[in-house]
């Protein structure tokens, strides 16, 4: 019995032997299909990442631009450093990166208007604008421009505790316009994942943007603060650092911090870029794309928009007739976007299917 075993695993042993020398001389034949079978994967593996390759130069030539044009300032690093977290995640970024592009793009170009604003726009239009504003409104505000005439009110309830709450209030409304645009999108994007709705809404934001960029160029306004500063003759050579924080002075002196002065002197780019007021427009097409996507509470909604246009003329920031006409290229932005990008333009190469994974694929 015992000689049994032994035959038995003398045998198995041979085996193994013998399989052992197999797997070497199958790994010594495969060996070089194996390494260029590995090439081909990364090859494709590098292929299927190029849109990551290609924020990367982004980020370095948005770096290099802006420190040719400008200096380059913390919030540029952070959206650079922001950019490139993104690059580099998984899953929904690379929707994230194409969906959002359209805010980034605008916003380096905002920016950059910091450095070539003044170079290319020609004479200010001081005179036109505020004698538009007087025509039509003068005769409900005592025969001056509403903006003049809260001056004057100002003045009049100066120290008292309706001043404080009309600053507060004005200072609150009319800095809602930069954070709750991109908190809207984020909704739209994320929280609901509606697609269309968010292109619907980025899109009719980005015609806005850039037609608005266009017209700060080719038609230079010079918002009221200006004209009540300097009178009616064009800009001397001045920075006019915190004079375009207009009557927001006075939330800073309530805080006792110059946050609105350094706000608008120091991150604002053009200072003559009243017509067409993004004031005007951004909070109603807010207040319009939150009604179109939940359907509830249209007169709290309504509040939203009424008060950042009392805020933008109580401020001193805008003539009314300057947010009128940003209600006009909020109007004519949304009807191309609506009615021919979304429908004859996007929906051909976009889906508009959920990015989240189905649920079994997050559980498992």
């Amino acid at each position: 019995m015992i000689l049994g075993f032994l035959k038995l695993y003398s045998y198995i042993g041979v085996l193994i032997l013998k399989s052992k020398k197999q797997k070497v001389l199958f790994n010594s034949m495969t060996n070089e299909s194996d390494k260029e079978h590995r090439w081909k994967y990364f090859l494709n593996h590098l292929r299927s990442q190029q849109w990551r390759g290609y924020i990367l130069i982004g980020i370095a030539v948005y770096l290099i631009l802006i420190n040719q044009l400008i200096r380059v300032r913390p919030d540029h690093i952070f959206i650079a450093l922001l950019l490139f977290a993104l690059a580099l995640g998984k899953g929904r970024m690379k929707a994230f990166v194409i969906d959002w592009s359209p805010w980034i793009v605008f916003w380096i170009s905002y920016d950059m208007m910091r450095g070539v604003a003044d170079n290319l726009r020609g004479t200010i239009n001081v005179v036109f604008p505020y004698k538009l504003e007087l025509a039509i409104f003068g005769r409900f505000f005592h025969g001056i421009v509403p903006a003049f005439y809260f001056q004057d009110l100002q003045q009049a309830i100066n120290g008292s505790i309706i001043k404080d709450i009309l600053d507060a209030s004005g200072g609150l409304f009319y800095t809602l316009h930069f954070g709750l645009p991109i908190l809207l999108g984020w909704v739209l994007w994320h929280t609901t994942d509606d697609r269309k709705m968010f292109y619907t809404f980025v899109w009719t934001m980005t015609l806005l943007n850039f037609s608005a960029l266009a017209t700060f160029i080719l038609y230079p306004a010079a918002p009221p603060w200006y004209v009540l500063s300097y009178g009616f003759g064009q800009p001397p050579h001045t920075n006019f650092w915190g004079l375009g924080a207009g009557s927001l002075i006075n939330v800073d002196k309530m805080i006792g911090v110059n946050f609105f002065q350094t706000l608008w002197g120091g991150f604002n780019p053009n200072h003559f870029a009243a017509i067409p007021s993004l004031h005007g427009s951004y909070p109603i097409s807010v207040a319009f794309f939150t009604y179109k996507k939940f359907r509830r509470l249209p007169g709290l909604l309504v509040l939203y928009p009424l008060g950042v246009w009392f805020s933008a003329v109580y401020l001193n920031q805008h003539y009314i007739v300057d947010l009128i006409i940003g209600l006009g290229y909020l109007t004519t932005a949304y009807l191309i976007a609506d009615k021919f990008l979304i429908p004859k333009v996007f929906s051909r190469f976009i889906s508009w299917d959920s990015l989240r994974p189905p649920k079994n694929d997050v559980l498992a």
